[in-house]
């Protein structure tokens, strides 16, 4: 019994639902406000890298593509201001 527990909370931490967020990119990511487009996105704590965004419905959004590529160059300017 214990070995079936112990692959199934393996399968849902590796698994990623479709309409939220998996537990483990809850766990390595952190909540960012980006104040120059009032939005909330949820960064990689270890790489930096903007995965998720928080839409106006209150469910996250997978970043992909142009989108994606706008939000962390925000990301990145906006950490790089706070640095300075």
């Amino acid at each position: 019994m214990k070995k079936v527990a112990i692959v199934f909370l393996i399968i849902l931490l590796i698994s990623t639902s479709a309409y939220a967020v998996s537990l483990t990119d809850t766990i390595i990511c952190k909540k960012v406000v980006l104040h120059l487009v009032n939005r909330t996105v949820l960064v990689n704590r270890i790489t930096g890298e903007v995965k998720y965004i928080l839409t106006t419905t209150g469910t996250w959004l997978l970043l992909q593509g142009p989108l994606k590529n706008q939000y962390q160059s925000m990301y990145n300017a906006q950490t790089a201001r706070e640095k300075s």
